[in-house]
């Protein structure tokens, strides 16, 4: 069982991914030869489940390379195949991106999509290990941006503008970006 162990956070985005999906398949599709509404959503989704099924194998995989390697003795054999630099990741790190994503979908009707994808970028950055905040500040402002205008000049997508006094600074960003 422990073996399955870290295989578990990637089980459970993939089947909250496939119950997603199963809800984005009550989109209505768009007319023969375009896209619709429920195009993104799944394309998304579906990234996100061959991730999580690949995460999962290789984490199982690694897993069983680790008992097979390991003995009672000496459980320090299993970090000599490691190469140098490569850094242990604590398990516990997969939860936190779960718990970071649902506290960003809570927050986003109300802060509005580019801050809560401020927000959350930058948290994500730092529970990865990153601490370097003004960098971690400026890779957070320049995704969440340049995701938002995607989004809302190349994709179309209507995003969350969030609650007053959090909507003055989506609307104003819309301005500078073109979007009525």
């Amino acid at each position: 069982m422990t073996r399955l162990a870290p295989t578990m956070p990637y089980i459970v985005i993939l089947l909250i991914c496939g119950f997603l999906y199963y809800q984005a398949e009550l989109i209505a599709p768009a007319g023969e030869g375009r896209l619709g509404a429920d195009f993104w959503p799944k394309a998304i989704l579906i990234a996100a489940m061959v991730t999580c099924a690949w995460e999962a194998v290789r984490k199982a995989r690694i897993g069983a390379r680790r008992e097979a390697r390991a003995t009672p003795l000496s459980l320090d054999a299993v970090e000599e195949g490691k190469p140098q630099g490569e850094q242990k990741v604590p398990e516990y790190v997969p939860w936190v991106g779960i718990a970071l994503t649902v506290a960003y979908a809570l927050a986003m009707p109300w802060l509005g999509y580019f801050l809560a994808s401020i927000l959350f970028v930058a948290a994500f950055v730092y529970a990865g290990n990153f601490r370097r905040p003004l960098v971690a500040a400026c890779v957070a402002i320049a995704a969440s941006t340049a995701f938002m205008f995607l989004f809302m000049r190349v994709v179309y997508v209507s995003l969350p503008i969030g609650v007053e006094p959090f909507a003055w600074i989506s609307t104003s960003l819309m301005r500078l970006m073109g979007v009525k």
